[in-house]
């Protein structure tokens, strides 16, 4: 492995200044929504009002840490007993420990667990005098929507408020963004070296994995890896088919890096020294042209809405019925906020500070292989900032 591939994140990162950047962002958008606060359960809200957790991917479906984020006051942490000394190093607010009310942990007590965990968020609002205003609440078990409303709690959706704020980020977060993207390139190249006849998408999404892990990743959203014939229709994980001579391999990064950062890129890549087929030769062409051409589109002050209009065309006809459902959308935590779709169109506008993937996938419908190509940008005032730069396939262009 060169030093280059083993290097880890390099930014230089106060983690105390990134929170509380995010914080502020979070506070402003629940003070614009006339919202005094907000209980939060997805991981991904958590984090941006206090701080990453441990056990991410299983937080990501069992609500084990929870956060209660005032639009006035600072945010209070609740954490399992075992990850408080974690939490912190992490977070100079107030940390608590949880009251677990999950049916894993909890079984036949649940409901009644809830209650008392919840009841401590009620105590705290009340506390403020803001138990009779609306609250806002993300998501959560069952068992935590019934113990709010029986404690007299007025819920409304507080995912399009932090969604919205989450996706313009702040300098740190593209920092971390930059550098994210920056080892993911370099895992690329290094995969490229190790892609050869006869061995498995398993093998070769296994050996994308580690680059990506050996340097801080800490999950991917998927396993899209998928080679020769099994490129059509794409959307088709990693399996134990055998790559061969001239097969494409395409795959779908969908990896969320250090510090929780999505590189959302995609590439397809020749396998072996066989020449490839014009079909696969006119896909590939047809992805990168159309993810390259859209790019310069995404400027600020551009609606999602005409975005959407002028780019849905064009896309070849001969690949419609199997485009993939976005032409763009946000990454942050994971893929989120803004969409841009074909037709029913999100409302909004691109702002600086926005980090957008383009993609593309090209396939014919009854066709023996498609491309998906797609590419990790930062919206600014003037053109576009590219984030990725992992190589493209020459030999498809």
């Amino acid at each position: 492995m060169t030093p280059e591939a083993a290097m880890p994140l390099i930014v230089a990162l106060d983690v105390r200044a990134l929170g509380a950047g995010r914080l502020a962002r979070a506070q402003e958008a629940l003070r614009a929504h006339e919202l005094a606060a907000a209980v939060v359960f997805d991981p991904a809200n958590v984090r941006y009002v206090t701080c990453d957790g441990s056990y991410l991917v299983a937080n990501l479906h069992c609500s084990y840490r929870w956060a209660l984020v005032f639009a006035e006051h600072d945010p209070i942490l609740w954490e399992p007993a075992e990850s408080l000394g974690l939490a912190r190093t992490r977070f100079d607010g107030e940390v608590r420990p949880t009251t677990s009310f999950t049916f894993f942990g909890s079984g036949g007590h649940s409901a009644e667990h809830a209650r008392q965990a919840m009841a401590e968020v009620h105590d705290e609002l009340r506390a403020r005098g803001l138990h009779r205003a609306p609250v806002g609440i993300d998501r959560a078990e069952a068992v935590v929507f019934f113990a709010l409303a029986d404690l007299g709690l007025r819920l409304v959706d507080a995912v399009p408020v932090l969604e919205v704020a989450r996706s313009v980020k702040t300098d740190l977060e593209l920092a971390v963004h930059r550098e994210n993207a920056r080892l993911v390139d370099v895992a690329v190249r290094r995969w490229l070296e190790d892609l050869a006849p006869g061995r498995t998408e398993c093998e070769l999404w296994a050996r994308l994995v580690a680059e990506t892990f050996a340097t801080g990743a800490l999950h991917s959203e998927s396993r899209l890896l998928s080679s020769g014939p099994r490129t059509n229709p794409w959307m088709q994980e990693a399996s134990d088919r055998v790559v061969e001579d001239g097969d494409p391999v395409a795959f779908d990064t969908d990896l969320v890096g250090p510090h929780g950062y999505l590189t959302d890129v995609s590439r397809t890549y020749l396998c072996g020294d066989a020449a490839p087929s014009a079909e696969l030769r006119d896909a590939y062409r047809a992805a990168h042209g159309f993810v390259h051409e859209a790019i310069p589109e995404f400027r600020a002050g551009r609606t999602f809405a005409e975005l959407g209009e002028q780019l849905g065309p064009r896309i070849p006809p001969e690949y419609r019925a199997q485009r993939y459902p976005f032409l763009a959308h946000g990454c942050g935590a994971t893929d989120e906020y803004p969409a841009i779709v074909v037709d029913g169109h999100h409302a909004g506008v691109l702002a600086p500070g926005m980090v957008i993937s383009v993609e593309a996938y090209t396939g014919r419908v009854g066709g023996h292989v498609g491309a998906k190509y797609e590419e990790q940008i930062v919206v600014t005032d003037g053109a576009p900032e590219h984030l990725s730069h992992a190589p493209v396939e020459s030999r498809l262009l």
